[in-house]
């Protein structure tokens, strides 16, 4: 009889948990695009290329889905994709060299997995350049799994 209680007294306790935690706003979102950007003059001037697309997180990975690239007219550069784990690399993606020709071109680059499944834990940051191949600057975009948005800038 005592044990029946418990029992019960169990069920209602791990209900009730379920039922404030699933109502519960999460305490972090994990970030779900990226855009990285290479512009001249240090930032001021005009678009040189760019990467954009979607980031899906597992458990351990990541996959970088709909990932386009843009060079810009007269533009060629490439894009690069790394997983982390603190300083730690655990997987690298890098497409070939995208060239806009005369008037700027979009390019579908599709999905990118990144596999972090190697370490416990897995991949929890990653970062996307994109490199103008002919003017040597590069746009990031870092993104960590437990913020809500991706960080971006220039170098």
């Amino acid at each position: 009889m005592l044990r029946r209680r418990l029992a019960q007294a169990g069920v209602a306790i791990g209900m009730l948990a379920v039922a404030v935690l699933g109502f519960s706003p999460a305490a972090s979102a994990s970030p779900t695009s990226f855009v990285a950007k290479a512009v001249h003059a240090n930032g001021a001037g005009a678009l040189a290329v760019q990467g954009t697309g979607g980031l899906a997180w597992y458990s351990r990975s990541v996959t970088l889905t709909s990932v386009k690239f843009y060079a810009n007219a007269g533009e060629c550069g490439y894009l690069t994709a790394w997983g982390w784990q603190g300083s730690a690399l655990l997987d690298t993606y890098e497409t070939g060299l995208y060239c806009g020709g005369s008037a700027g071109q979009w390019f579908t680059i599709g999905n990118i997995p990144l596999d972090g499944s190697q370490v416990s834990g897995g991949i929890t940051k990653v970062e996307v350049l994109v490199d103008d191949y002919y003017h040597y600057v590069t746009g990031y975009a870092e993104c960590w799994r437990t913020n809500s948005v991706c960080t971006s800038g220039q170098f």
